[in-house]
């Protein structure tokens, strides 16, 4: 069965994941282990009518202050921007676009970002690339889907997929790129995937951690996507039930959402690859002492609030 026009219009994040897929084949995965955390506050306000997961992270706690509004925002994709979504991207000051998504992503769903540059930093993998397989398992119909993620399959699928971001040399490399981009960049910058919750969630844990962020401040913010996505992941749910291509929504809980283990998952694998957080960004990510504090130096409001520095081993236990 395939998904009606009317149904896909309605379709928004990480709900356009599920479906505008051609069927390919799929890759084993390897299965991942967590660690623990905690919880954050919302952001400020920075909003855009088609994009229900843009934000501003300013305002959270940094190293002996807080993170800067204005400078750095996230979101989940851009395909469905209004003139006025547009015209909120030149008003907040934005210079810069980011886009991780795929090439099959973005040619699905172009971004439409009005006058403001997007630059493309691909974090995939071509052999068993996440948007296909999500799409493969929608269109296989209810038994496909309770063979792919029933039984905790699709929390372990995410959290393997959160340690490939780790360890991936390219994946590595395009965030390495994000990072100085917003060193080096006189305006704002905003950077999205397709659901602006797990490439762009993981970017943000690592800005934050850089900028001395509490560990439970970086899970808040991480973890505010499941409020801000529920509404259109409830709309795409409810368009697939009705077609009869989902039956069990639980399912789709741990894709459409996320959990404190994936991102305990990635920071797991940093400091089991490199030995600390700090190690990750300054070998794996290859961020040297000058783009360190020139990120710091630009994003951190001196005595605005207090914070210490997230550069433990990445748990907060």
């Amino acid at each position: 069965m395939t998904i009606s026009r009317a149904v896909r219009g309605t379709l928004t994040g990480a709900a356009a994941a599920l479906i505008a897929i051609t069927p390919m084949t799929l890759a084993p995965a390897a299965f991942a282990a967590p660690v623990s955390i905690v919880h954050q506050a919302p952001a400020p306000s920075f909003g855009l009518q088609a994009a229900p997961n843009a934000r501003d992270i300013g305002g959270v706690a940094a190293m002996n202050g807080s993170i800067k509004s204005g400078l750095v925002f996230r979101s989940d994709a851009l395909n469905r921007l209004t003139a006025a979504d547009q015209q909120s991207l030149v008003t907040a000051g934005i210079t810069k676009i980011i886009d991780f998504r795929s090439p099959t992503e973005r040619a699905a769903n172009p971004d439409q970002p009005g006058s403001v540059p997007v630059e493309s930093l691909p974090v995939y993998d071509p052999n068993n690339d996440f948007y296909v397989f999500f799409g493969k398992v929608v269109q296989g119909g209810p038994t496909v889907q309770q063979q792919q993620l029933g039984d905790g399959k699709g929390a372990a699928y995410m959290e393997n997929y959160y340690r490939w971001m780790v360890t991936d040399d390219t994946a590595r490399a395009q965030f390495s790129t994000a990072l100085k981009e917003i060193a080096n960049t006189g305006g704002g910058v905003l950077y999205h995937c397709t659901a602006g919750k797990d490439r762009t969630g993981w970017m943000t844990a690592i800005l934050m951690t850089i900028l001395g962020t509490p560990q439970n401040n970086i899970y808040d913010n991480y973890l505010a996507s499941n409020d801000r996505l529920a509404a259109s992941n409830k709309a795409t749910l409810d368009a697939l039930v009705s077609q009869g291509l989902v039956t069990d929504r639980s399912l789709f809980t741990p894709v459409l959402g996320v959990q404190r283990s994936f991102l305990d998952a990635a920071f797991t694998q940093a400091v089991a690859s490199y030995g600390s957080i700090q190690n990750f960004i300054s070998n794996g990510l290859g961020i040297d002492a000058d783009t360190y504090k020139a990120l710091q130096t630009k994003l951190i409001a001196q005595g605005a609030s207090s914070g210490s520095s997230g550069l433990g081993t990445g748990s907060a236990n």
